[in-house]
């Protein structure tokens, strides 16, 4: 990184913790500063939200402002695979901000908003900036019963409703959870969630898709992610059950079921037909928490149907055929330690403008992972090779990962952290589609308020 860019990227994070430390600086419960009163974060999370997203269900006034941030530094040892297409893999720089306003109606009734502001670049070569929102209303009427509709984030996996940087250790979220179960995964549909015993909760979200126009081969089903307006051409179903009954365990399992054509017509064989893709997600995780320990354990497949369609269907949208992965797989496993409480001496608590003695912890961490995100595919999609053939313009980039990730992170403050990483990486696969895979130094902090 040159100097100039390390005093861009410094510059943007004292500028962002000024502008919001009047949200976390302070202990109480609230402050008050020329008569506007800010509530202080409960840590408490609503079902399919995480920590700041939650915060207007825990609220004691009618509405509320927050949010939180990141940024992240990523230094390549060896090569750099940028043939995937989607930046956010091979980025060197990205920042990233989300606030959330909250209003209550009334106790049933309550309105929850997000608007997410994403920058990310590749050195000086490439750029991109993304807009997200959120906006749903959740009806709780019953304990067994409540009901969030309008644009939110799916109820699967682990990270995707635990998505903010105080609540996963790794700078960047895993590989195993973007690349096939994606994470920022926000669809326009209906929610229906609640309790079933005490010890066991339900989720069910009724969503508009994917759309098989916009996958690519080295992330599978991840850009085929849209926040669309209108109304959905096919519906899909993503159940979540998650059992809390063992003291400092939670189990869940989640999944995604639906069909990502939206009703597009290719030319193929001769004739048109209506593009069929059924996506069929399985995933479920284990983390299990208690005082300085921390253990997750994340598994996930996944299969495409019908991957010769969406060949066509990417060759008629792009000029470039996707080879898609018929089937994926993908799991880690991660150990974190609290080690402060071993170095640390009782001394009187102190707090200042991003430090609260009280509250720093110090965990480390070792992460295993293991994904595939073309299991098994349709090899006699790769297009005839030779001096008289005029090949179809196709991309097949094939993440067979092994990664071994190993870091640290300093909470400041309950909800401020820095992070650094280390990951070896190696891409064992050595047919078609093959890449080799460098290293990476990752360092990053992030808040929420």
């Amino acid at each position: 990184m040159n100097d100039s860019r390390f005093i861009q990227n410094t510059a943007f994070l004292i500028i962002v913790m000024v502008i919001f430390q009047p949200a976390y600086a302070q202990e109480e419960d609230t402050v008050k500063k020329e008569g506007l009163q800010v509530e202080r974060l409960k840590y408490e999370q609503q079902p399919g939200l995480a920590l700041a997203a939650s915060k207007i269900f825990f609220s004691e006034k009618r509405y509320s402002i927050s949010g939180f941030g990141e940024a992240s530094f990523v230094n390549y040892h060896g090569p750099k695979n940028d043939l995937s297409g989607d930046l956010e893999l091979y980025y060197t720089n990205l920042y990233r901000f989300a606030t959330f306003f909250g209003y209550r109606f009334s106790d049933k009734l309550i309105w929850n908003s997000e608007l997410q502001i994403e920058y990310l670049h590749d050195g000086d070569r490439e750029a991109h900036a993304e807009f997200l929102f959120e906006a749903f209303l959740d009806y709780l009427w019953r304990d067994y019963l409540k009901v969030r509709f309008g644009y939110f984030p799916l109820p699967i996996g682990y990270v995707n409703n635990n998505d903010e940087p105080v609540m996963f250790y790794s700078v960047n979220r895993a590989e195993v959870e973007r690349l096939i179960t994606p994470t920022t995964w926000i669809e326009f549909g209906a929610m229906f969630y609640g309790n079933i015993t005490r010890d066991l909760s339900y989720s069910l979200g009724v969503s508009q898709g994917l759309n098989a126009a916009g996958y690519l081969s080295g992330t599978w089903i991840r850009q085929g992610r849209e926040i669309t307006f209108g109304i959905p051409k096919s519906l899909s179903l993503s159940p979540k059950f998650i059992y809390n009954g063992i003291p400092n365990l939670s189990l869940s399992v989640s999944g995604f079921f639906g069909d990502s054509g939206q009703e597009r017509v290719i030319s193929r064989e001769g004739e048109e037909r209506t593009v069929n893709a059924p996506v069929r997600i399985g995933t479920g995780y284990a983390k299990y928490e208690t005082g300085k320990w921390r253990i997750v354990a994340i598994g996930t497949t996944g299969s495409l149907g019908n991957t010769a369609d969406i060949f066509q269907l990417s060759y008629d949208e792009t000029g470039t055929a996707q080879i898609m992965g018929d089937k994926t797989y993908g799991y880690l496993f991660e150990l974190g330690h609290d080690i402060l409480p071993y170095f640390k001496k009782r001394k009187e608590e102190k707090s200042g403008f991003l430090y609260h003695t009280g509250e720093f912890k110090l965990p480390v961490f070792l992460r295993f992972e293991r994904l595939d995100t073309h299991f098994r595919y349709n090899e006699g999609l790769i297009p005839p090779q030779g001096p008289t053939i005029f090949p179809i313009r196709h991309q097949l980039t094939h993440n067979d990962l092994r990664i071994w990730t190993i870091g640290a992170n300093f909470n400041l403050k309950e909800n401020i952290v820095l992070k650094g990483n280390y990951q070896f990486r190696k891409n064992l696969n050595t047919g078609p589609g093959s890449f080799e895979e460098g290293d990476r130094l990752e360092f990053g902090f992030g808040f929420i308020f």
